[in-house]
């Protein structure tokens, strides 16, 4: 079921779409925090670095974000995806992003809000917008944030809570049983509100989102 429909699909798709003509093909951009599989690579075309600390399908270089060994300005653009909130000094990273980026280059956030706890111990952070500015205002011109998800996705986030959650409430070795009962039991529900999370656009408040999208450029 999960390989079938995706988690937060409809926000998933929502975030890829929105790299669509951010960079050109004849720039080189920096994927900090890739991952094994980033679907908003099908929008950037462009050259792009992978890197992260661990080894995944897609990394060129493993190394941690707050000391990149990376040539300085080499980058025309850097996207950092749902991987901020792991870095132990997150201005630390923003300063290194900066340092490898040309003038004017642009730097891309995707990073969540409302989002419960995982992988602990390493999700450390959770930055409201006005955070992020405070994060960015040194080294970035902030030229948008967007908010992706509202107060319509809270049920989303909701059941995709059960459905991740219950599972780690038991002993491991039924942990597989439990799970896959959560997914019977929830996964119905949790699509039917991922469709009511279509209705977020009617959310003007910003203060319910599940992730913020941010452009930015370097001073």
């Amino acid at each position: 079921l999960n390989k079938m429909f995706g988690e937060y699909f409809v926000i998933r798709k929502k975030i890829d779409n929105l790299f669509k003509g951010i960079f050109s093909k004849s720039e080189l951009i920096l994927d900090v925090g890739c991952g094994n599989k980033p679907s908003y690579h099908k929008n950037i075309k462009a050259n792009i670095v992978c890197i992260d600390i661990g080894k995944t399908k897609k990394t060129h270089v493993i190394c941690d974000a707050k000391s990149l060994p990376l040539k300085k300005s080499k980058f025309d653009g850097i996207v950092c995806v749902n991987s901020l909130y792991y870095h132990n000094n997150p201005y630390k990273s923003i300063k290194e992003f900066s340092n490898v980026l040309r003038k004017n280059g642009k730097l891309v956030l995707v990073t969540p809000f409302i989002y419960p706890v995982h992988d602990a111990p390493d999700d450390k952070y959770r930055f409201t917008e006005y955070g992020i500015k405070e994060l960015l205002k040194e080294n970035f011109n902030i030229k948008e944030i967007k908010t992706i998800g509202g107060i319509f996705n809270l049920p989303a986030v909701f059941f995709h809570s059960l459905i991740k959650g219950i599972p780690l409430m038991v002993p491991k070795n039924i942990r597989k049983l439990v799970s896959f009962i959560s997914i019977i039991m929830f996964y119905p529900f949790y699509i039917l509100a991922q469709l009511i999370s279509l209705l977020d656009f009617l959310d003007k408040t910003r203060r319910w989102s599940t992730y913020y999208f941010v452009i930015s450029v370097k001073k």
